[in-house]
């Protein structure tokens, strides 16, 4: 899967922890690692290092081997959840997208395991947390996480035979790279065209503004190397990449000596370096990989770039339809210090509503939003910042560019405030804390990208080493972000000014650009290639259609998954006040203490219901009556990780056509700042605030823009939820505050000039929502997190903040959530619609009603039934035979099946393919194996590992108890293909459905008179 390298200013900080003795102490004392010293050599590998992170809770032991010179480090921590990454440093020097092909390429099938995607095969033979492969700008790494051992060591073996031994077939390279084929491969008269997966993946990332911007930005900024090209590459040069350059690229890139290997978590490192060693490393004989990037040669002089974009026709605003930047490289990422600080840096000047740039950039008023890609990024050779602004109109590019530098001086005259650099200090300390069921997995994506440059993993691990020297440097000397300023961004000539303005005839030049590259490329053919072209199509098809035998693969077995789920919840239950129930929850949150409140809103007056998501959104950003909204952002800085809001609904897990509609409040922080959590809360709910005009259409224009920049990156999203509307409650009302609807509802909004109604809707919305004065008959609870030395504190200031907070509920009992019926509820489908954008691509989706809830004794066969449909199915028809980048198909207990494609060259073919797919699972196309495979494949969510401040929400949030989970748990282990064939039968084969289409203009339905057409945001 390709993934642009651009890394947010919050995510960088995850880098950065501490270090100290040189034994493992972060291990059980029985455990081989705790006797791991200093230059022990174990399997062929040396320990260099050993460094203790205290407040990681892990230890760091870096290796490396002693012939190859393959770099290894392992984090050795008490956490069930294990990963292992491999990197290679991926350095392409032209725009073929050489290392994403190749990606895709060893992912199917290798020396040992010589199956058509066995990646693929093993997401249903296995119980992982996480299995991908991802390529930035100048790495490709394969990450895998599981919490069985079994699991894990076949899935190193399949990886790894993947990365070092796969068999790069010419079939692969022409179905995941390019080809040329006929439009139909049965027809030899139909015209030949260009298909591959990744060339429809990467038409659809470039139609995307956000991407193609960031990707420019860097390839203009960083030209000398690698950076100059677009790794993931441009449609119009992936044709240019044969398979034997491809074949090459591998040789030279993917060797143990140009690898750098992380394995994470509880399970034994001699094993990991055991299998790696034999499995690899002594299959190889070193190398010097001549992968290095090199610095970039610092400009004299700064440059302007202007590009053209496909026009958004989601904007607010079709005049105001450009973006422009300022980007400055910065220093090299081995400097881990000079990094930090300039991260530290960059996030002062941008992050949050009291930062300079969002002061004079933001409420401007000129534009939306920040540009794409605003902000730090750490993860190539150079560290780099970007600034700016888009929805601005052309006119206006100068004037942004002044407002940028402008900015830049006064920041240099005025530096910050005492009060906002410890606000940051907070949030690094915070963060720290912050326990997540994924933290190795992250911790892998954030180290090895830097790590494989030469940077110190150590150092960048001991985030306190890092903020005593800034701590030290401040006091030393008051100016010093001043003259940080004055370095990298007044007297720094490296920058760039990019602009990019919409041009209505770019698609058309897109269009004409990859016909004249076809055409080139048919000029090119002798008339004895046609027979071959069709042959070939035809051969491939063949392929596809290919059954195989996969029996080398290594799999579980359902008898390894536990009958009896993990019960990790430790829920009591307070009356805290006359009128509301508590759920207080104990677990080893380290330090920092979880909050949520809910309330229902099911009978909120309808006129208000659609502006529940606005209200969700500005909420915490608007201030209260007492303090501003940017002095409020500060104090939430200094003392929590956030304050949040947001709308949901939740399909009652018993009854049908039942749902929750709800406002939830929530935030964190360290269990010493409870107290000052909870007095922001109290005045956030007592005296809410939504007059300031300026700050409230502000909001709502960036709201709006990031709306639409989401449609091109999520359409099958979109694409499932408007065709699930009117099918049942809970989806119709997904729609609403989710969807398309709610895009072009923010969008209205967004183009009103006087938003007083807005205003007092809001308002409104408070005085039901946050307020005791408009009973509505609903319940309202809330939960806590904490450790169990906390609990009192923690119990003793909610009930503190219950008693002077105006929220109250009339109608508790004992934490059980009533849902109200939607007795009003009519079934609408038969509904065909195509939501018209200027997309290359399209985003396909068929959603039908099911009257099964989570509890109903059919749900686990239909859960089940997804699964099969699709990695036995649609993967194969969809993605492989049809060109697209992903398809499936997926049940959420809220009475709807839905099928999507993703990044999909076809529209109507692909709804075709839907239907057939369900009459393959009504003929039983599918065997006892496969059925087993599709359980362990739903059970990787069914026992996903769950952070201590999220265990027990299934229940407070949608109802679902421990008794009903267990009892879903048994029926999806004892689900027969018998159970399959009878719910595909019953609920998918006949009957109401709804299809809905996401993409470009087509004639074929254009001449359809049962679809109806939208032009979605044409103005």
């Amino acid at each position: 899967m390709y993934r642009p390298n651009h890394m947010t200013i919050k995510r960088h900080f995850i880098n950065l922890f501490r270090q100290n003795p040189r034994i493992c102490r972060y291990a059980s004392s029985n455990s081989p690692v705790s006797r791991i010293r200093e230059g022990d050599i174990t399997n062929n590998y040396m320990v260099t290092r050993v460094c203790e992170f205290p407040k990681l809770f892990l230890t760091a032991i870096e290796l490396e081997h002693t012939k190859t010179k393959s770099k290894h480090l392992h984090l050795a921590r008490d956490d069930t959840n294990n990963v292992c990454n491999v990197l290679l440093r991926t350095t392409p020097m032209d725009d073929t997208g050489v290392a994403h092909i190749l990606e895709h390429i060893v992912l199917t099938g290798s020396r040992k395991y010589p199956v058509r995607d066995p990646f693929f095969k093993m997401l249903d033979r296995s119980m992982a947390t996480f299995m991908n492969a991802m390529t930035g700008s100048d790495y490709t790494m394969y990450p895998f996480s599981t919490q069985n051992e079994k699991d894990f060591k076949n899935l190193l073996s399949v990886y790894l035979d993947a990365v070092f031994f796969p068999n790069i077939e010419k079939s692969s390279f022409l179905q995941e790279g390019w080809r040329l084929e006929h439009e139909n491969v049965e027809d030899k008269t139909s015209p030949i065209i260009l298909k591959g997966v990744v060339f429809n993946e990467m038409k659809g990332m470039l139609a995307d503004q956000e991407y193609l911007f960031g990707t420019t930005m860097q390839q203009r900024l960083l030209p000398d190397h690698t950076y100059g090209f677009c790794s993931g590459g441009d449609p119009m040069s992936i044709p240019n990449l044969t398979w034997e350059n491809l074949k090459r690229f591998h040789s030279t890139h993917y060797h143990p000596s140009n690898a750098s290997f992380l394995t994470y978590g509880n399970m034994d490192l001699h094993s990991h370096l055991g299998h790696i060693d034999q499995q690899v490393m002594q299959q190889f004989q070193p190398i010097v990989p001549n992968t290095d990037v090199p610095a970039q040669n610092r400009w004299t002089e700064p440059k302007s770039v202007e590009i053209t974009c496909l026009p958004d026709n989601m904007a607010a605003n079709p005049d105001k339809q450009t973006s422009v930047s300022a980007s400055f490289m910065l220093s090299d990422i081995t400097d881990i210090y000079e990094s930090f600080a300039l991260s530290f840096l960059c996030t002062l000047m941008s992050d949050g509503p009291t930062s300079p740039f969002y002061k004079s950039l933001i409420e401007s008023g000129i534009g939306s939003s920040f540009s794409p890609a605003t902000g730090f990024h750490g993860h190539q050779k150079e560290c780099i910042f970007s600034v700016g602004l888009q929805g601005i109109h052309r006119d206006d590019i100068e004037r942004v560019k002044k407002i940028i530098h402008d900015t830049i001086d006064s920041v240099i005259e005025e530096g910050f405030s005492d009060e906002r650099i410890e606000g940051l200090l907070h949030q690094v300390e915070l963060r720290q804390k912050h326990q997540k069921s994924n933290f190795g997995l992250h911790l892998s994506f954030n180290l090895m990208p830097l790590w494989q440059h030469g940077a110190d993993p150590m150092q960048l691990l001991d985030v306190d080493k890092q903020i005593s020297k800034l701590r030290s440097d401040l006091e030393a000397n008051r100016s010093f972000f001043q003259d940080l300023s004055r370095k990298y961004f007044q007297n720094n000539n490296h920058n760039l000014t990019l602009s990019m303005s919409a041009d209505s005839e770019h698609s058309e030049a897109l269009e004409n650009a990859e016909k004249t590259l076809l055409g080139e490329k048919i000029s090119k053919l002798q008339e004895c290639d046609f027979p071959g072209i069709f042959a070939q199509g035809q051969e491939l098809a063949l392929l596809q259609n290919k059954s195989e035998d996969v029996s080398c693969l290594p799999s579980l077995s359902v008898s390894d998954i536990p009958r009896d789920q993990q019960q990790t919840s430790q829920r009591k239950w307070y009356s805290l006040s006359d009128d509301m129930k508590v759920s207080i929850n104990e677990q080893p949150t380290n330090g920092v203490s979880y909050f949520s409140m809910v309330r229902t809103v099911n009978n909120i007056p309808a006129e208000l219901k659609s502006f529940l998501p606005l209200f969700c959104s500005v909420l915490t950003q608007m201030g209260t009556r007492e303090t501003d909204y940017q002095k409020f952002s500060q104090l939430e800085e200094l003392y929590t990780g956030g304050l949040s809001s947001s709308v949901t609904v939740s399909p009652c897990p018993s009854r049908l056509h039942q749902s929750e509609s709800k406002v939830t409040l929530s935030g964190h922080c360290l269990d010493k700042n409870i107290d000052r959590m909870f007095d922001l809360w109290r005045e956030l709910i007592n005296q809410p605030c939504f007059n300031n005009k300026d700050r409230l259409q502000t909001l709502i224009r960036q709201i709006a823009q990031d709306l639409s920049s989401s449609v091109p990156y999520s359409g099958h999203a979109y694409a499932m939820s408007s065709g699930s509307y009117g099918l049942s409650p809970a989806a119709s009302q997904r729609e609403d505050w989710e969807g398309l609807r709610q895009v072009l509802t923010m969008q209205s909004l967004a183009r009103e000039s006087d938003v007083s109604y807005v205003a007092e809707k809001l308002q409104q919305i408070a005085e039901y929502v946050l307020s005791s004065n408009v009973p509505l008959g609903e319940t309202a609870r809330c939960s806590l997190h904490c450790s169990p030395e906390n609990e009192s504190n923690a119990v003793s200031s909610l009930s503190g903040f219950l008693g002077q907070a105006t929220w109250s509920s009339k109608d508790s009992n004992d934490g059980v959530i009533n849902l109200n019926c939607n007795d009003t509820f009519v079934l609408t489908p038969a509904r065909k619609v195509l939501n018209k954008l200027p997309l290359p691509v399209n985003f396909a989706s068929l959603c039908v009603p099911v009257p099964v809830t989570y509890s109903h004794k059919h749900s686990a066969a239909l859960r089940i039934l997804s699964r099969l449909l699709t990695t036995k199915y649609l993967l194969r028809e969809v993605r492989e035979k049809g060109g697209a980048y992903g398809a499936g198909a997926s049940y959420a207990f809220d009475g709807v099946v839905r099928f999507f494609s993703y990044r999909d060259p076809r529209s109507l073919d692909t709804i075709q393919t839907f239907e057939d797919s369900i009459s393959w699972a009504c003929g039983g196309g599918f065997a006892a194996d496969d059925l087993n495979e599709a359980k362990l494949a739903v059970f990787q969510k069914v026992d996903a590992p769950v952070a201590p401040c999220s265990r027990g929400n299934a229940e407070f949030f949608d109802g679902i108890t421990d008794e009903m989970r267990q009892k879903h748990r048994e029926r999806l282990l004892d689900v027969t293909v018998e159970d399959v064939v009878r719910v595909a039968s019953e609920y998918l084969k006949q009957g109401d459905r709804n299809y809905a289409i996401i993409g470009p203009e087509n004639t074929s339905i254009d001449q359809d008179g049962e679809w109806s057409v939208n032009s979605v945001g044409l103005h």
